[in-house]
């Protein structure tokens, strides 16, 4: 179908009168590493909701991982969101959860069998990894925006997943 992971595919999507995206071509191949920038309200959140089916387009095609996801199920798609990563500008840590709380969340809850004591120990590793075992027990209010934007991503994806998408920069992905 194609040999790009992610590809559009003369893809359009309107709200009423205002035209989102129109005849929009575009394609990422595996591992790359590509960025769709522009102001508010050109498409760029509507192009990310699109690939993972959130959104179904006007015209067009969508292909994802070499296959034709355009008039996909939403059952069909759950598969293609729990290997994706995406993150909205809206997306945040759940505020009434520790840290820790927030990174064991999707661990205890994407269906698999868990032991408690695998999870502690998977969601210490990661905080330690990411250097924020000093921020385990605080909620989310309680931290700056700085230190906080790891523990994000890990938080609420633990397994970060080929591939990464976001509607947000982030600051600290380039040490």
């Amino acid at each position: 179908m194609s040999e790009h992971y992610f590809e559009f595919r003369n893809v359009s999507k309107s709200f009423g009168d205002n035209d989102v995206l129109k005849d929009v071509s575009f394609f990422i191949d595996q591992g790359e590493t590509a960025v769709i920038m522009g102001r508010s309200g050109v498409g760029k959140s509507v192009s990310l909701k699109l690939l993972l089916g959130f959104l179904k387009p006007d015209e067009g095609k969508i292909i994802v991982a070499g296959k034709d996801v355009t008039d996909w199920t939403e059952k069909q798609f759950a598969e293609i969101r729990r290997n994706v990563t995406m993150v909205f500008q809206s997306g945040a840590l759940f505020d009434s959860l520790t840290v820790a709380e927030n990174v064991a969340f999707p661990l205890e809850t994407r269906g698999e069998k868990h032991d408690e004591a695998a999870v502690e120990a998977k969601v210490a590793e990661l905080m330690k990894e990411l250097e924020v075992t000093d921020f385990a027990d605080r909620i989310p209010s309680d931290l700056s925006t700085a230190p906080s934007a790891p523990w994000l991503l890990r938080g609420r994806w633990p397994k970060i997943p080929t591939p990464f998408c976001t509607t947000s920069p982030l600051p600290w992905s380039t040490r």
